[in-house]
């Protein structure tokens, strides 16, 4: 009987101490997509922010270039124009551009080993 408590006492321990690892490695999964994910965005952000001041300061020069043959006001309308329509594209085209990359991105992250 004693026999028998024992191998009960040391199955127990081996479930415990497997379920233990187990929650273990599901935590440090998740530090490394949470920290893939962070990065991911944390990246994303930056080359944004670079975009976003290269644009402005090329959108500056084509006005510039286009001032010369229609005037200062008819440039940065014609400059405005073009991101209007080019705004129009992006929200038409949102789902391929937009939600369609982020969702493979994530699914990715998190269902694939």
């Amino acid at each position: 009987m004693a026999d028998k408590q024992n191998q009960i006492h040391a199955l127990w321990a081996e479930i415990k101490e497997s379920l233990k690892l187990n929650v273990d490695y599901a935590k440090f999964t998740a530090a490394e997509k949470v920290t893939m994910l962070l990065t991911t965005v944390t990246f994303a952000l930056i080359a944004f922010i670079l975009i976003s001041l290269f644009m402005f300061f090329l959108s500056i020069a084509i006005v510039r270039c286009i001032a010369t043959g229609v005037g200062m006001i008819w440039a940065y309308f014609i400059m405005c124009g073009f991101y209007i329509i080019l705004l129009g594209v992006v929200i038409a085209f949102r789902k391929q551009l937009i939600v369609n990359p982020i969702a493979r991105f994530i699914s990715r992250l998190f269902f694939n080993p």
